[in-house]
């Protein structure tokens, strides 16, 4: 099967499974997952599938928990007005991203735009949901955003990795035939 045909047939099979699954598991936001799968192959996960896990998880969380820090930050913003709040939120937020694409001189964290997915994707759930409350940021359930985006992580970069790794075994699967039959002409024209 060829790469691209084996990466179609993979990607209907596994999202349509992951659907299905995720249908019985309404507390994980799909959107989350999938940002997570693409996450993984953005850090080369179709090449090296175990850095690219492990990478995805670690930027992803960094992000995430950064996003937690500035929510936790905004819901205690201790400037009353007004306007306070509003430019006090954007500088502190403003403050983390720069911290963040800064922490890319780190090889740990090296690809900024997968930690900026963790930090949208805390944000996207939790304001979507109307979780945006201590008392939901402070539980530990998956009303929480931070530990619902971990979850999603984990599990996107795991369909991911099953992903492409279905896709190499689809793609030697057709080498291996073809090199047979390669074999197969090559010692019928010897005995011509």
């Amino acid at each position: 099967m060829t790469q691209l045909n084996a990466a179609t047939f993979s990607a209907f099979l596994l999202t349509t499974i992951v659907l299905y699954v995720l249908g019985f598991f309404t507390f994980i936001p799909p959107w989350a997952v999938f940002i997570a799968w693409a996450c993984f192959f953005h850090m080369n996960g179709g090449v090296n599938r175990n850095h690219a896990f492990i990478a995805t998880i670690i930027h992803m969380a960094l992000g995430a928990i950064a996003a937690w820090i500035s929510a936790i930050f905004l819901l205690n913003n201790p400037v009353e007005s007004a306007l306070g709040q509003q430019l006090g939120g954007a500088l502190f937020i403003g403050a983390i991203i720069a911290i963040l694409a800064r922490m890319s001189t780190i090889t740990l964290f090296s690809v900024t735009p997968a930690i900026i997915y963790g930090y949208a994707s805390f944000f996207a759930f939790a304001s979507t949901t109307g979780l945006f409350a201590p008392e939901h940021l402070l539980s530990m359930s998956f009303n929480n955003a931070l530990l619902a985006i971990l979850f999603s992580t984990l599990v996107g970069a795991s369909a991911g990795y099953v992903n492409a790794a279905l896709v190499a075994a689809l793609v030697r699967q057709e080498s291996t035939k073809a090199s047979k039959m390669e074999s197969v002409v090559s010692d019928a024209k010897r005995v011509d």
